[in-house]
């Protein structure tokens, strides 16, 4: 995972919270009640970030190319090397 992969689970999280809490709160207000409205909005904005970082991180996790297993290399530089190879291959 790069660094951009990260900041990108971040932003899913954190704007999830935003946009639905926000939604939440006019819906909450609308209704009367303001700050259930907020904290069930806050909630599904988290539910549905973490949901679609899963997502991702699942299908970064299916483009990779096979690793090797036989060789004289430790787990940790294979994995190193396949991981430089990735980044490499797609351009980042």
């Amino acid at each position: 995972m790069t660094g951009n992969e990260a900041w990108g689970i971040v932003s899913r999280l954190i704007g999830g919270m935003l946009v639905y809490g926000a939604l939440g709160w006019l819906v909450g207000n609308w209704l009367g009640h303001t700050v259930p409205g907020l904290a069930v909005g806050v909630l599904i904005g988290l539910g549905l970030g973490l949901y679609l970082s899963v997502v991702r991180v699942n299908q970064i996790g299916t483009s990779a190319p096979p690793l090797p297993i036989s060789g004289t290399q430790s787990w940790s530089a294979r994995m190193t090397r396949a991981r430089i190879e990735r980044e490499v291959s797609d351009g980042s």
